[in-house]
């Protein structure tokens, strides 16, 4: 006999696990750079950084200013292209940064938790910008649906991998690959956006319930991918690095006029 019970999932991300043992490693070499970017929509972000802080105001269209004194990290994914990190130090808001030197672009991940309990909700805004005194011409980061229909696998530690899969242009379906045995039948859906950032380079970033979002740079030649998990968990907030090793595991093909959306 069996009994049919619906799967309620816990994302991976929000569990107490290793999520930074496959991370790739940190870097210095921005300190002493300062480093301004300005959006396609009005909006611009400085950032002055030293060896163990960074000093930073962020302007919003409308005009709203922030700053700050706070720690930062940075990998260098590729020669000149750099996942810059940091967090206010109230923890409510952070920054998420692809800054490509090659291209003289960037795309940052701007993020804020706003109300509080079960009224709380996450800010989150992703902006193409041009990096501010760098020569040449500017062509802005795009989406992308160059990631449709494929299978990646990813290992973060020994206790957490899972499997994504990019249904469509807003939607990825995750699911366990690894123990614990308990986990394996969990599932979860969740909206994203994709962006490119150079060939076979992509950021990714993911929403969920409670107000929670997983920004991933994904890097498809080296098989890596790094990132941060930051929104409003029953506990408070949430701000945590991550970083895994990735595998191929295949592509749905679709027959033509049937491609999703």
């Amino acid at each position: 006999m069996v009994q049919l019970k619906p799967i309620v999932p816990v994302p991976p991300m929000r569990r107490d696990m290793d999520l930074i043992a496959n991370r790739l490693p940190s870097t210095r070499d921005l300190a002493g750079r300062s480093i301004a970017l300005a959006f396609d929509d009005g909006a611009g972000l400085v950032m002055e950084l030293g060896e163990a802080a960074l000093r930073w105001e962020a302007r919003e269209p409308s005009g709203r200013v922030q700053a700050g004194e706070d720690a930062w990290d940075a990998v260098e994914i590729r020669p000149g292209i750099f996942f810059l990190d940091f967090a206010a130090s109230d923890g409510r808001c952070a920054f998420s940064n692809v800054i490509d030197f090659n291209a003289g672009r960037a795309l940052t991940v701007w993020n804020e938790v706003t109300g509080e309990g079960d009224s709380a909700d996450l800010y989150e805004m992703l902006r193409p910008g041009r990096i501010v005194g760098m020569a040449g011409s500017y062509v802005p980061v795009a989406e992308t649906r160059d990631l449709l229909g494929k299978r990646l696998y990813c290992e973060y530690s020994p206790e957490a991998a899972l499997e994504h899969i990019y249904v469509n242009s807003k939607t990825i379906i995750w699911q366990w690959l690894l123990s614990p045995e308990a986990l394996k039948y969990e599932v979860g859906i969740e909206a994203v956006t994709m962006w490119k950032i150079a060939e076979e380079l992509y950021l990714i970033s993911t929403r969920d319930q409670p107000p929670m979002e997983l920004t991933l740079l994904i890097d498809l030649q080296q098989m890596r991918n790094v990132g941060r998990l930051f929104g409003y968990s029953p506990y408070g907030v949430l701000d945590r690095r991550v970083g895994a090793t990735v595998t191929f595991l295949g592509k749905f093909d679709y027959p033509a006029g049937y491609l999703p959306g």
